[in-house]
């Protein structure tokens, strides 16, 4: 908790420093309408290989929320492993209208970006939808720890946003 706190007023500081993450454009990709109606997956859930890759070696998670005044990254071994128990094995069957992702997730190993996530989260969009190279490919929902993990940072970097403005 008291970590978290510091890594919310300090990680805006790094990150304003750091050039090594390419800036990519947040999308949200369109629903496809037979899929819908089909109730197959809009996207393949995400290769347990990317998780596999990610356990055994992954060295950060950066966040990029778009919207929220703060980000954020995880590098310790635990943090990630716990990160990725956060993606739930459901495939996404649809994108409700009006959803939209909240921040962006890099997953890097060795110093690379292997790949990346749009985290949607609002009260019916509760779900990742994974980028390889730019581009839309997988998409899984959010297991009840993440939706958990989620709600409690927003409350904490909002809860710490206050502290600060009143200070």
């Amino acid at each position: 908790m008291k970590n978290l706190l510091i890594c919310l007023v300090v990680l805006p500081l790094l990150m304003s420093c750091k050039q090594d993450a390419k800036p990519v454009k947040a999308s949200t990709p369109p629903p496809a309408k037979a899929a819908v109606a089909n109730k197959a997956p809009i996207y393949p859930k995400l290769p347990n290989q990317y998780l596999q890759v990610m356990w055994e070696k992954g060295q950060m998670i950066d966040y990029l929320f778009h919207e929220l005044p703060f980000s954020m990254n995880q590098n310790e071994p635990s943090s990630i492993k716990t990160n990725l128990t956060y993606i739930d094995e459901a495939p996404v069957l649809e994108i409700p209208a009006g959803c939209k992702p909240m921040a962006r997730q890099f997953y890097q190993v060795d110093g690379e970006i292997i790949f990346e996530a749009d985290v949607y989260f609002l009260d019916n969009c509760k779900f990742y939808v994974f980028f390889v190279d730019n581009k839309p490919m997988y998409a899984n929902q959010m297991s009840a720890a993440g939706q958990q993990f989620f709600t409690s940072m927003i409350r904490q970097a909002m809860q710490a946003r206050g502290n600060i403005q009143n200070g």
